[in-house]
């Protein structure tokens, strides 16, 4: 079985924002705005995660009904795990700058 397209796209989509949003993160001046970045990048993320969600489902249902899809190849599962990767990224961003919000950038 090949890579579904529709993947492929939804990964194109929504990994140059979030590409963005990651040089965003890092030219932040404040542990708040860094925050509010995180908070973006967490919901683009989970976006991208619901929306490749949706196309590895359709791509199990479109199969041949008479052959049974046990594993789809690696680089499927790994398009499909991506928005995972970033999404806890993500969370653990949000949650250190939450907690280092009164703190100026740069202090020990």
């Amino acid at each position: 079985m090949m890579t579904h397209p529709d993947l492929i796209k939804i990964t194109e989509l929504l990994l140059v924002p979030s590409s963005f949003l990651v040089a965003a993160l890092g030219t932040a001046d404040t542990n708040l705005h860094r925050a509010a970045v995180s908070v973006l990048g967490l919901i683009v993320s989970l976006l991208w995660w619901l929306g490749v969600h949706d196309a590895y489902h359709e791509a199990r249902q479109t199969g041949n009904e008479t052959v049974v899809v046990l594993q789809f190849p690696l680089r499927t599962r790994i398009l499909y795990a991506l928005p995972l990767v970033f999404s806890a990224g993500w969370l653990i961003s949000v949650i250190a700058h939450l907690v280092l919000w009164r703190l100026p950038l740069g202090r020990n």
